[in-house]
């Protein structure tokens, strides 16, 4: 296990990594100007180039691995910086021509899907890089990589990918709540504590029955939420049903991954269930207007004609 110090300084970048992705989002939210898109994929591709570049000096070691690790950090930024020129072209074409209405909303949700693709990525990268960095995850794959579902878990329900992940969550939902259905406010909210109740993140006794009690606590809250809401007629748009829907379903796959994890200490369904809830929050923050039919405003929060639900309506 790594110093305190080198502990220190990890989680400070792990925080600083994590609001560089959440105003990514944030971005991703609220504004579609082509230069914003531009610089949101920037900063994301720079983020996974530097946490490859750590992956692959663990995989090389020595001198050697450190000199292939910045070159391969140093290829990937470069490329970032091709991509993000070329999509910033394509972009302004686009605006320019007067070609059929469904490419703006097709490049939209494009975008939309390589920012969540990426920022889900980089949180794993990060998780598993800085697991290596502070010594709590072994370097490697095991003979023959037959150890790679193991490690790959390991990273995902490792602290370094948890809480990082529960705070880029809230500081999204900081930003962007006011901007979403008020229906979804409820289950916004129960996705951070969720997160954060992950027994297999560390394991000791108090931490795990603590969790574990939660977690369950918080997903039956969830889905009583829904039921309420059901109950007393309320009208979901398909939206805002397909979305606490597939929560649901992601709380569901969590479920027997906590059962795999207690009685077959098995973390890889668990994990893969974080990495669901994961893709269901960001897929429904960082894309308000999906739920109005109209373009996120560009002032943020605070501004007018933001797409807040009135009472009745979702």
């Amino acid at each position: 296990m790594a110093s305190a110090e080198v502990l220190l300084v990890l989680s400070g970048l792990a925080v600083g990594m994590t609001a560089v992705s959440a105003v990514s989002v944030k971005w991703t939210a609220l504004a579609d100007a082509p230069l914003r898109r531009g610089t949101v994929l920037f900063l994301l591709l720079m983020m996974a180039g530097m946490f490859v570049g750590v992956l692959v000096y663990f995989a090389i070691g020595g001198v050697s691995g450190i000199v292939a690790g910045l070159w391969v950090a140093a290829a990937i930024m470069s490329a970032s910086v091709v991509l993000v020129v070329l999509s910033f072209l394509s972009a302004i074409r686009s605006q320019s021509s007067v070609e059929a209405t469904a490419g703006p909303a097709r490049d939209r949700r494009a975008f939309v899907g390589s920012v969540v693709g990426l920022v889900i990525l980089n949180e794993f990268l990060m998780g598993w890089s800085f697991s290596l960095l502070s010594g709590s995850l072994p370097v490697g794959l095991g003979p023959g990589g037959r150890e790679v579902l193991t490690v790959l878990s390991g990273a995902i329900v490792s602290p370094w990918f948890v809480f990082p992940m529960a705070l880029e969550m809230v500081l999204t939902l900081r930003w962007l709540l006011a901007s979403l259905p008020r229906s979804m406010g409820p289950f916004l909210l129960v996705q951070p504590a969720v997160m954060v109740c992950s027994p297999p993140t560390f394991h000791g006794g108090i931490w795990v029955t603590v969790t574990a009690v939660g977690a369950s606590a918080l997903m039956a809250l969830a889905v009583a939420f829904w039921l309420v809401a059901l109950v007393r007629d309320q009208r979901l748009t398909g939206r805002v049903t397909r979305y606490i829907g597939s929560l649901v379903g992601s709380f569901g796959i969590m479920a027997v991954g906590l059962y795999v994890w207690i009685a077959f200490a098995d973390s890889g369904i668990f994990a893969a269930s974080l990495l669901a809830q994961m893709a269901v929050f960001l897929l429904a923050v960082a894309d308000p207007a999906q739920y109005s039919g109209t373009n996120p405003p560009a002032g943020g929060p605070g501004s007018e004609g933001l797409l807040v639900s009135r009472p009745g309506k979702t």
